[in-house]
């Protein structure tokens, strides 16, 4: 493990707080979202979603108390063109005047004068309870009823603003109740259809206390509602087939040739308009794709008024801290899971939020959908590129030297041996492995460097691909010297997994043996050298940790252990030649895997540089490779049984 690199963060023995800055951090980039606008789109189509989900899983009724006069096609291909005659209008007056509607508002501007102004503004004056519009030309160019008309009708009507604000997607959500000197078209209806009521003796047609509260307020301090924007709640589709939840809405000719009963009308607020294709086109959140008519718009301010079914939207100040705890709070639940966990939970949060917001929008209050989900999404997309750029720093300090299993199984464990950024020194017992090339100098001479080093690599190939298959981790290369260990890095000191270590070492030198001869086999055929060596085991206790500085550092092992390992496999040059494995296990690695491999004593030999000697053993000729090795060996893949 000689590969250098920086210190890096410890993601599981950092303080509690410091991952919390990626939450804070991701709420803030969503927090400007929200204010450059970026989230408006998703969450008005969430809006949208949530009217349709609505649709189909409850029946959200139109008020009762309103009606549509439409001038629709059927109408206009009777009466010609549009705009009709205003004697159609007096004609309709006349014909209402009958059955008493409360309130009459007629959603069509009248800007021209006409011959029919006189007839009209009579029928307006003799009605009393008419509201006309007042709006503009689509350019921001107010236009006024015609003169002929309004003073015609001397006073007896209301106006009201027919504006509205449409959404870049085209469908209309909001709606202003007053603007400037004038109540929005709906508000006008509202206050002829209150004092209509009040001169009326039953009881039941009567406002509620609440409503009669909220007018008061709406009339008396218009000041308050001035250009604030007041989401729609829309009642239904217009074509809502659910009964009892569409709205009335009556053809003109039919009403003007007496084909219904226009009795229904009675204390009615009553809203004409022109429904007929292309004249004044809207589209709702049910009808996003086919336009319906801007007339219906004001029947849906209508009916929120009428029952105080305005949507609330949550306040910025609400949102803020909205974002600040999706994105704060998630990273605590997000960081104990892995990667599959975090998008299980994901794949949770997503349809409960969409619940919750569902729920919330029944109630009237229209929560972010898009902004919380992202916030999330961003948390968790921080989170995970930390813990990516932490894992690869870790990787990076052991390199190429560990497999994708022992890698896999660092990372879980990477708070029992990190402690600020770098692995903290600790003993631990392990099993080492120590092999060396016999004759490499001679070897070294004979080769060109061209040639010299792809054939080392092929060997560390091979070599290092064992060693790693059986759960061991490469500590480093010393020219043609590699040196594992079995056990490390993390502490493994219960005696079943310490006996598990030194069988996977002994499995790995034996599946080194018989990969080498297949190795030389090919080596022989190039006309390369082939190679000898020698491979010492030894078990004891290691010293393990970074050394260095803190811009360079190394993973190794030290201790007598190693020096034992290296010593043993110089040692292995002694063995008799007939001897079927070039390997020695000193006393403590054949007491742990004794009754699995066989192996002969070798008595005491002299270890340089060592005073005491140091009792060795060779393996067997029915010793061989690993039939499956212990679950206990992290990182070790299994082995079909060798014959």
């Amino acid at each position: 493990m000689a590969s250098q690199q920086r210190p890096l963060p410890d993601p599981a023995t950092r303080k509690p707080g410091s991952l919390l800055w990626v939450g804070l951090g991701s709420a803030l980039v969503a927090i400007t979202l929200w204010a450059v606008g970026t989230w408006e789109p998703l969450e008005r189509s969430a809006y949208t979603w949530l009217f349709q989900m609505r649709a189909r899983l409850s029946d959200h009724n139109w008020d009762d108390r309103i009606a549509v006069i439409a001038i629709d096609e059927a109408s206009l291909k009777r009466y010609g063109r549009f705009p009709l005659s205003r004697e159609r209008y007096a004609e309709l007056l006349d014909q209402l005047l009958a059955v008493q509607p409360a309130a009459i508002g007629f959603d069509i501007l009248f800007p021209e004068a006409t011959a029919a102004d006189a007839a009209f503004a009579d029928s307006i004056a003799f009605s009393g309870n008419v509201v006309l519009a007042e709006g503009d030309n689509g350019q921001g160019q107010s236009l006024q009823n015609s003169l002929s008309l309004t003073q015609g009708a001397d006073g007896t009507f209301l106006l009201g603003s027919v504006r509205h604000t449409v959404d870049s997607d085209g469908i209309s959500r909001r709606i202003w109740l007053y603007e400037g000197e004038f109540p929005s078209f709906s508000v006008a209806l509202l206050d002829v259809y209150r004092t209509s009521l009040e001169n009326t003796l039953s009881p039941e047609t009567q406002l509620s206390a609440d409503l009669n509260e909220f007018l008061e307020r709406l009339f008396e301090q218009p000041q308050q509602f001035d250009r604030r924007d007041q989401w729609v709640n829309w009642p239904g589709p217009i074509d809502a087939t659910s009964q009892g939840s569409g709205l009335q809405v009556l053809s003109l000719v039919d009403v003007l040739e007496d084909r219904v009963d226009i009795g229904t009308l009675q204390n009615k607020i009553v809203l004409v308009g022109v429904t007929g294709t292309a004249i004044d086109p809207l589209r709702t959140p049910f009808h996003a794709t086919v336009p319906t008519a801007g007339v219906y718009l004001h029947a849906a301010v209508v009916d929120n008024l009428l029952g105080n079914a305005f949507i609330t939207r949550a306040p910025l100040w609400a949102v803020m801290a909205l974002l600040l705890a999706c994105g704060i709070g998630s990273i605590p639940l997000l960081k104990p899971l892995p990667m599959r966990g975090r998008i299980a939970a994901l794949a949770a949060v997503i349809p409960l939020w969409f619940a919750l917001a569902y729920g919330s929008f029944l109630g009237k209050v229209w929560l972010p959908i898009a902004a919380p989900i992202g916030t999330v999404l961003l948390s968790t997309l921080g989170l995970q590129l930390i813990e990516q750029r932490e894992r690869q720093a870790l990787m990076a300090l052991f390199a190429i030297n560990l497999s994708p299993e022992m890698a896999n199984f660092l990372w879980q464990h990477r708070g029992e041996i990190l402690q600020d950024g770098v692995i903290q020194p600790q003993e631990l017992t392990a099993t080492v492995l120590f092999t060396d090339i016999r004759g490499f100098t001679t070897i070294s001479e004979n080769l060109t460097s061209q040639k010299l080093l792809p054939w080392l690599n092929r060997y560390f190939e091979v070599m290092t691909s064992c060693i790693m298959d059986h759960g061991g981790v490469v500590d480093k290369y010393i020219g043609d010297a590699i040196m594992a260990a079995f056990g490390a890095p993390l502490a493994r000191s219960e005696n079943g997994a310490v006996q598990a270590d030194a069988i996977a070492a002994v499995a790995a030198a034996l599946a080194m043996h018989e990969r080498l001869q297949s190795l030389n086999q090919e080596f022989r055929a190039e006309k390369l050298p082939e190679v000898r060596f020698g491979v010492g085991i030894h078990t004891g206790k290691v010293i393990v940790g970074t050394v260095g500085n803190r811009q360079r550092l190394s993973y190794s092992l030290f201790g007598d252990t190693v020096n034992v390992a290296a010593r043993l496999e110089s040692s292995t040059k002694i063995l008799p030649q007939g001897a079927p494995y070039p390997i020695l296990l000193s006393e403590t690695t054949y007491a742990q895997v004794r009754d699995r491999y066989p192996a002969t004593p070798m008595g005491e030999i002299q270890l340089l540089g060592r005073k005491d000697k140091t009792k060795a053993y060779t393996l067997s000729q029915s010793s061989r490779p690993a039939q499956g090795l212990p679950q206990s060996i992290p990182g070790a893949k299994k082995y079909s049984e060798h014959p």
